[in-house]
């Protein structure tokens, strides 16, 4: 990589590994976890920046249900719909 060995971070893969298992220690999954990394972010914005966060929340997504190894009809979800 090019850098000196002095300038990199010392952080040993041990710490490291420790460090990113908190999630696992309190029975959450990453998502759940990062999700709520982000609820706290977003919570302790200034106003503006508050207010544009806000617009990027939700999500959409399409998803096609399946039984018996048939396609259904697919769905489409809009959760930012629901936030107005």
């Amino acid at each position: 990589h090019g850098m000196p060995s002095f300038i990199l971070p010392a952080m040993s893969s041990t710490a490291a590994a420790n460090a990113s298992a908190y999630w696992r220690i309190a029975g959450m999954s990453y998502l759940r976890y990062s999700g709520l990394c982000a609820d706290m972010v977003r919570a302790a914005l200034k106003e503006a920046p508050k207010a544009k966060a806000a617009t990027r929340e939700g999500a959409y997504f399409k998803y096609t249900p399946w039984a018996d190894g048939v396609a259904g009809t697919p769905v489409i979800v809009d959760t930012k719909a629901a936030l107005k």
